[in-house]
């Protein structure tokens, strides 16, 4: 857990980053930088741009890796649904709460031990509360990260000789960052990516039991409106 935490971190760094740089065109027309009191040259009079109730949706892409016996199974589909939360600005500096509920059709599985049994999992729903805090490097351009608990509607099948089935949740935590260009005084977009550790299920069957300890890799792009 230790390992896949600092490894979401950073990649989490690095993928803020880039997405500030591809973000930078939008950011670099006359807005300037933040002097503690005022942005220089910024077309924007209010500083608290990202304060408030916001809502929007959200698709993308996730990759879900899983052990097995022995080895590991990778399994990728597409996510997407509605995030939503609160923030609060204080200069340059935004804390708030934000959470995702997705429908998902990520599916994959494996032989255990060469077969002839496979496992397979299957994630239909996912949900996260995380805390966002962030950095406005110009007056439209937020830098974040966020950390919470993650929640997985999940499937858990046995095919085979004596195979079994279970539904399950899986609960765990989520790390991830990214960044928000706002492009008027209601609608922003957004970008950013999640690593998430789902925790541990087992599914017990005729032939022993077969434990998944899934973790994914998640890559969005969303449509922000602020209230």
């Amino acid at each position: 857990m230790r390992t896949g935490f600092f490894r979401a971190a950073a990649f989490s760094a690095t993928f803020a980053i880039g997405a500030t740089a591809s973000l930078s065109a939008f950011g670099q027309d006359g807005y300037g930088l933040y002097d503690g009191s005022s942005y220089y040259g910024s077309s924007v009079q209010s500083q608290d741009r990202f304060e408030g109730w916001w809502l929007g949706g959200t698709i993308g892409g996730s990759s879900v890796n899983y052990s097995m016996s022995p080895g590991s199974v990778d399994a990728d589909g597409v996510i997407g649904g509605v995030v939503g939360g609160f923030s609060w600005q204080h200069g340059p500096f935004v804390i708030g709460i934000e959470g995702d509920y997705l429908a998902s059709d990520i599916d994959g599985g494996g032989l255990i031990n060469g077969g002839p049994n496979k496992a397979q999992l299957g994630f239909d729903n996912l949900a996260d509360l995380r805390l966002r805090l962030g950095y406005t490097v110009t007056p439209n351009l937020l830098l974040f990260g966020t950390f919470g608990g993650a929640w997985a509607n999940g499937d858990l099948y046995i095919s085979g000789p004596g195979g079994g089935f279970r539904e399950t949740t899986f609960t765990g935590w989520s790390a991830g960052g990214g960044a928000e260009y706002a492009y008027d005084r209601n609608w922003s977009l957004r970008f950013d990516y999640q690593f998430t550790d789902f925790g541990q299920e087992t599914v017990k069957y005729s032939g022993g039991k077969q434990t998944f300890d899934p973790d994914s890799n998640s890559f969005r792009g969303s449509i922000i409106y602020s209230f």
